[in-house]
């Protein structure tokens, strides 16, 4: 198995743990990794295996789904350009929190501007919490990205015409 593949497996294995009810309601790497991931199948997976083993389905999963499919799409909007990433995951945020209770509003809810209202007032308290962790695990893994170029670039200034002259002939 390759080493990126390794990564992806186990950062949504690691998303599928952090929802077992052992942080605050909402608060996952679950939208970060989706925003990051390369592997949609790994990420929409333990979502689903989530659903499937613990959370159950109901009316409005598909608009949940919806919402978590934004995490995916603004990630790959925003490549690998960390401006655009740090901008973009609190949006991808903010469409999961409006296209979920969306559904939410939909079913449950009376089909008036009051209802609607009703609605997403009820899940701000649930929006912090998704908004905050995807900050802290987004952004902690933007910095981690950062870290290690710069670790990385550090260390490459730091070498000596000997030390690569040694890596090249493989004497390192």
């Amino acid at each position: 198995m390759k080493k990126s593949n390794f990564k992806t497996y186990l950062g949504g294995l690691g998303a599928f743990i952090s929802r077992q009810g052992f942080l605050p309601a909402n608060f996952s790497p679950l939208g970060a990794f989706g925003f990051f991931s390369n592997n949609f199948k790994v990420y929409f997976g333990s979502i689903i295996l989530f659903d499937l083993l613990v959370g159950g389905f109901y009316k409005g999963n598909l608009f949940t789904y919806l919402g978590f499919s934004a995490y995916y799409i603004m990630g790959r909007l925003a490549k690998n350009n960390q401006t655009k990433q740090a901008i973009y995951l609190p949006i991808a945020s903010l469409a999961f929190f409006i296209l979920s209770n969306f559904g939410s509003w939909y079913f449950w809810y009376p089909h008036t501007l009051t209802g609607l209202l009703t609605c997403y007032i009820a899940a701000l308290p649930f929006y912090r919490n998704t908004l905050l962790s995807d900050l802290f695990f987004g952004y902690g893994y933007l910095w981690y990205k950062q870290y290690t170029k710069n670790k990385q670039e550090n260390k490459l200034k730091n070498w000596s015409l000997g030390e690569v002259a040694d890596i090249q002939l493989g004497k390192n």
